[in-house]
């Protein structure tokens, strides 16, 4: 059994990329500037077939010589071309590799039949299993296929330097190819490993599970913390807080485990969703303009982050930022929500509300008084638009600090909140390549409504994770209240969802009339309905609160009454 136990090392010794590639072309078409061909080459040998690779290329029409950026998009996911444009628009060919394998069309990798199981649709045990060993997975098969296609790269001649974009499944296998392909740079987006520990959360009390030995296998040899010591390109890691797809509260490790020789950089987006906000793609192109490129990008060093009682008692934290850099926004996140981390509300803390000297920032945590423990990052953003944040730190509340908080029947107001405690509704249809807020859809803002006052609203719907927050619990025999508007007639529907799929909620529907003031709208549990009738029983215990409007209707001062 001991043969089987396969390491980055040994799992890869005896790879053979050496083979030719016989690229054909399959087609090609110019639109607006760029030229989009559909290529096949050659993968790795199976018996006496080879795997059959499909992509597609995007070159920058006239353009003779370029830096290019290989995606490998999430399984089970379509290239999606608003991702791709944002390259090419800067200059960048682009490569999509497939590595799902059959999706329906003929424009797909052919596998042969021997390992049939790295065709996605047909994966089963071997996504999250090593039987016997690391090889016979569907991992293995798609890191072979993104290993041939950075050799297709490199090849190239009018490619000057290349790096890698990978999206959570993709930035899974880009771990794997890492530490062997000539990539000058990699971005993994919502991934970095630990997928035998799914289920099990990282800040929850109790047993740890102990695995058996096919799990050790499988860590050993697939997952990607086990690959990050190996990484010889500088790395940047993106994480989307509330993702319920990755293990974002374990991202941190993974990052703490790359190879100290290499240049790298973490950031939480904060969008709250579960999505990457436009914003952080500030990183991915000064990233890639700086190892792609060769240009002058600052860098910061990871954020330092300590949480204390001050001299006058009061429990704050303490984030040191590199001195080298120019800070432009500073700042924490914080949650009381230790366990379901898809589930958090998010607290941002501004440098205004607190003390920044040099390059020491010292932030007010101010936690609820019954809270026994809380979860808090910091962030900073610099001169140059770089972003960062610091690894999440459990926080253990020892005593009763003098800035603690009282619970709080005010779930939301725009007057005091702003864009806290409420983001726009994750929708996978209103999203680019299913990591990242397309910047209008899925995305909150504030709009003024009658006399002025904010409302918060978004097309995607608006989410609230505060009601299942310790302060922001429902109080027993509660009602809650809130007020719309909407230039128009709308309808409004409230949801109240309570598992982690966020498909099977209780709702209600109510018209707020176009025009006019503020509407007042009171619901009581027993309004809330299920999709087969069933009436809601209580608020307690819910995980979110969603709002949906036909039209652009703003939404403030939801509250329990």
């Amino acid at each position: 059994m001991a043969s089987t136990f396969l390491t980055p090392v040994t799992l890869w010794k005896d790879f053979d990329d050496t083979l030719p590639l016989e690229e054909e072309s399959l087609s090609e078409r110019k639109e607006e500037g760029v030229v989009i061909r559909a290529v096949r080459f050659l993968g790795r040998q199976v018996g006496d077939e080879r795997v059959r690779i499909y992509a597609q290329y995007y070159l920058p029409q006239g353009e003779e010589k370029f830096p290019a950026v290989m995606v490998l998009f999430e399984a089970g996911c379509p290239f999606d071309e608003r991702f791709v444009r944002r390259f090419t628009a800067r200059g960048y060919g682009v490569l999509c590799v497939d590595y799902c394998g059959e999706n329906g069309t003929d424009a797909h990798t052919v596998y042969p039949a021997a390992v049939d199981y790295a065709n996605f649709v047909r994966a089963g045990s071997h996504l999250d299993r090593a039987e016997p060993s690391a090889k016979e997975t569907s991992w293995y098969e798609w890191a072979c296929v993104a290993r041939y296609a950075a050799k297709f790269l490199s090849t190239r001649a009018e490619v000057t330097r290349f790096g890698a974009i990978g999206l959570r499944t993709g930035g899974e296998v880009l771990f794997k190819i890492a530490p062997y392909a000539p990539l000058s740079c990699m971005i993994s987006v919502c991934a970095a490993g630990w997928l035998a520990y799914r289920g099990m959360e990282k800040f929850a009390d109790g047993e740890k599970r102990v695995f058996d030995e096919e799990h050790h296998r499988f860590i050993a040899g697939i997952d990607s913390q086990s690959y990050a010591p190996y990484v010889c390109c500088p790395v940047l890691l993106l994480s989307a807080v509330n993702d319920k797809k990755h293990d974002y509260d374990r991202v941190y490790d993974t990052f703490q485990q790359l190879n100290p020789a290499v240049d790298k950089a973490f950031l939480y987006s904060s969008h709250g969703n579960g999505l990457i906000g436009m914003h952080s793609l500030a990183d991915i192109d000064l990233f890639l303009d700086k190892y792609l490129k060769a240009r002058s990008v600052f860098l910061c060093e990871p954020i330092g982050l300590t949480v204390e009682e001050d001299e006058e008692g009061n429990l704050v934290a303490r984030a040191t930022f590199d001195e080298e850099g120019e800070l432009r926004e500073c700042g924490i996140f914080y949650t009381e929500r230790i366990t379901g981390s898809h589930a958090r509300d998010w607290t941002r803390v501004l440098g205004s509300a607190a003390q920044v000297n040099g390059n020491v920032g010292t932030f007010p945590l101010s936690l609820y008084e019954k809270s026994s423990r809380a979860l808090v990052y910091a962030f900073a953003n610099y001169s140059n638009n770089f972003s960062v944040t610091s690894k999440i730190q459990e926080v253990i509340v020892k005593k009763p600090y003098k800035n603690v908080c009282f619970r709080s029947r005010i779930i939301y107001s725009s007057e005091r909140d702003g864009l806290n405690g409420i983001s726009g509704f994750r929708r996978r249809a209103r999203s680019i390549a299913d990591c990242f807020a397309d910047g209008k859809g899925v995305d909150a803002k504030l709009l003024p409504g009658y006399g002025g006052i904010m409302g918060a609203t978004a097309e995607a719907g608006l989410v609230s994770y505060r009601v299942n927050e310790p302060r922001y619990a429902a109080p027993d025999g509660a009602s809650l209240r809130l007020d719309a508007y909407c230039r128009e007639d709308a309808t409004l529907k409230v949801t109240f969802y309570f598992d982690d799929g966020e498909e099977n909620g209780f709702s209600a529907e109510v018209r707020v009339a176009g025009g006019g003031k503020w509407k007042s709208i009171l619901l009581d549990a027993a309004d809330f309905k299920s999709a087969t009738g069933v009436h809601m029983e209580s608020f307690s215990a819910a995980l979110s609160l969603v709002f949906v409007g036909s039209a652009e209707v703003l939404v403030n001062n939801v509250l329990w009454i």
